[in-house]
């Protein structure tokens, strides 16, 4: 934690250098268990949890080096404490579970045909948008829209999630002459997020993450939509947003919001491909950041604080940590909990939304006091009696609670 800077130090007002030494140091370590963020560093995000019982907690959580996902992490690289108190991995049964048991990662690719006036030009775009989809719908069920000066942008094509006969080209982009020779970028974005939370509702996962890809060949022509209003509905959205630009760094227009995730370049419609790429390298490194974390607690009842201490190191050799905080209600917990199965979630934060699958209960808000249907004295069913928080050295209650 930081503490300042000693008084003894503080003998004369600092130097303009100085101070803005000191106001750097000052906000890096207000960051320091995510790492800095003007300068990069490890972070974890945990955006969802649930806890029940017998004793089940689980956490769907996402890590990133700055801008980079984390993708190559194992259970070896989280560590949990409970109150403060380091739990060890063996005990508890710590295990990452595949994130599709769970959650559903979604992807909408726009793709701006408004240059793309010739037969020959359309086939090359259909052969790397083919590309994209490919190495994408392994894992993600992919839209794809095309788009030019029109109001809307025309659906092209859906791809479920799952491999299925190798994709070459595109086959329904290839008739897509542009209508309106205009680029109505702004226009499409806001009708991409739309569709893309249509296609999310629909899905019968707790937890759903969107990613918009956009492929325009320059920036908006036809001001249907003002930048800002794009840019508010991207701030606004869940969803992860990155795009693939026909320019080189000399020429490129600032996209702002519309690349708040990443940025690709291609050399041309034509080389469309290249572009197509690299960004389902990115789209699939932004699906395998989150991480799903179960454990059986041994605690027993009330509130408890988990701490998520992730720890890896670099191809360079330096060792990064970062750390993430969840409540949750142990009331009622007791003996029987496997860490294999599979959670339920209620509640979450962004990138995710999270609802219970239909037809299903959603479960009691761990926050929320619970329903008391049983004797005082009578343990639920098939359980231990729930025992007070253990009384040991080191294992503290929670900031500002009486002990």
């Amino acid at each position: 934690m930081y503490r300042g800077i000693p008084a003894s130090s503080r003998t004369s007002a600092p130097r303009p250098w100085a101070r803005a030494v000191l106001t750097t140091f000052a906000i890096c370590a207000a960051f320091a268990a995510g790492g800095c963020a003007l300068f990069g560093g490890l972070r974890a995000n945990a955006v969802a949890s649930t806890a029940e019982p017998p004793a089940n907690v689980a956490v769907y959580l996402s890590v990133r080096d700055g801008d980079e996902p984390i993708t190559d992490l194992s259970a070896g690289n989280f560590q949990l404490l409970e109150n403060g108190q380091p739990l060890s991995s063996t005990d508890t049964g710590l295990t990452l579970l595949q994130r599709d048991t769970v959650a559903l990662h979604r992807v909408l690719l726009l793709v701006d045909i408004s240059t793309a006036k010739d037969a020959g030009s359309r086939v090359q775009l259909s052969r790397g948008v083919a590309s994209f989809v490919e190495a994408v719908r392994k894992a993600q069920a992919v839209t794809v829209m095309a788009f030019d000066g029109s109001a809307e942008p025309r659906l092209v094509a859906e791809y479920p999630q799952g491999a299925g006969e190798k994709l070459e080209r595109v086959a329904a982009l290839e008739p897509m002459a542009p209508k309106d020779p205009s680029r109505n970028l702004h226009g499409a974005v806001l009708h991409g997020i739309k569709h893309l939370d249509a296609r999310l509702m629909s899905a019968k996962k707790p937890i759903r993450v969107g990613t918009l890809v956009i492929f325009t060949a320059g920036p908006d022509l036809a001001a249907r939509v003002q930048r800002e209003e794009a840019e508010e509905k991207i701030r606004n959205s869940p969803h992860h947003v990155l795009s693939i630009i026909v320019a080189n760094e000399a020429t490129e227009p600032d996209l702002g919001e519309l690349a708040k995730d990443g940025l690709v370049r291609a050399p041309s419609v034509q080389m469309a491909g290249i572009g197509l790429d690299e960004a389902s390298r990115k789209v699939n490194a932004l699906e395998q950041q989150y991480y799903l974390l179960s454990y059986c607690s041994p605690a027993r009842a009330g509130m408890r604080r988990l701490t998520i201490d992730v720890k890896r190191t670099t191809l360079e050799g330096d060792e990064q940590n970062a750390s993430a905080e969840v409540d949750f209600n142990a009331a009622g917990f007791g003996p029987g909990c496997d860490p294999a199965r599979i959670p339920r979630f209620a509640s979450g934060t962004a990138p995710v939304s999270v609802e219970p699958p239909p037809g299903e209960e959603a479960p009691p808000d761990p926050k929320a006091p619970p329903k008391d249907t049983a004797p005082k004295d009578t343990p639920p069913k098939g359980q231990d009696k729930a025992a007070p928080p253990p009384d040991l050295p080191g294992y503290a209650p929670l900031p500002n609670q009486p002990k």
